[in-house]
């Protein structure tokens, strides 16, 4: 690990950075955690579960001050998955030539399925939220984004034979992109 960093230092200090007026596309490996609601006849219980997947997306940079994007994300847990599409948008607070921070809200809608259900059984709500980070130019042609998301939202799953009814009501995510332009 700290060689990855040391060679990630070592390629910032030699990068020639790619932010414009253009459209990116994006890979991000996604660490998600949810907050659910479990009731079951007259009981409640909250419970933790974290997740791991990717997302797909797609950056427009505008005016080196604004992003504009858009993503596809899929994110497995022990029982279930969670699929979103969200669109968001970030101001840039620019640090050096080779990094930026930047801060933002999201929207969209999000999918709740569980490993033994069909797709049509899937639960589907909207989504919102804010989310900052920090975003390293490598070189003009690859970029590494780090950053957090906290989302509220209101999935929720009916369990008919079991009386019990699951609502997340909080997707809290890290992930770690890799941009790659073209």
């Amino acid at each position: 690990m700290h060689r990855f960093i040391i060679s990630i230092g070592l390629l910032l200090t030699f990068s020639n950075p790619a932010l414009a007026d253009n459209l990116l596309i994006g890979v991000a490996v996604i660490s998600q955690e949810v907050d659910q609601k479990i009731a079951s006849g007259g009981s409640t219980v909250n419970a933790t579960d974290d997740g791991s997947g990717f997302g797909i997306y797609a950056d427009y940079y505008y005016q080196n001050k604004y992003r504009f994007n858009g993503t596809i994300s899929y994110v497995d847990y022990t029982s279930f998955y969670i699929t979103t599409a969200t669109v968001a948008a970030d101001y840039l607070i620019p640090v050096n030539a080779n990094f930026t921070l930047f801060g933002g809200a999201t929207a969209g809608g999000a999918g709740q399925s569980y490993s033994d259900a069909s797709a049509s059984d899937m639960s589907l709500a909207l989504l919102y939220g804010v989310q900052v980070g920090g975003i390293m130019f490598v070189n003009e042609h690859l970029m590494l984004e780090l950053g957090y998301r906290i989302r509220s939202t209101d999935l929720e799953t009916e369990f008919t034979t079991s009386n019990t009814t699951v609502t997340v009501d909080e997707m809290n995510e890290t992930y770690l992109s890799l941009i790659i332009t073209f």
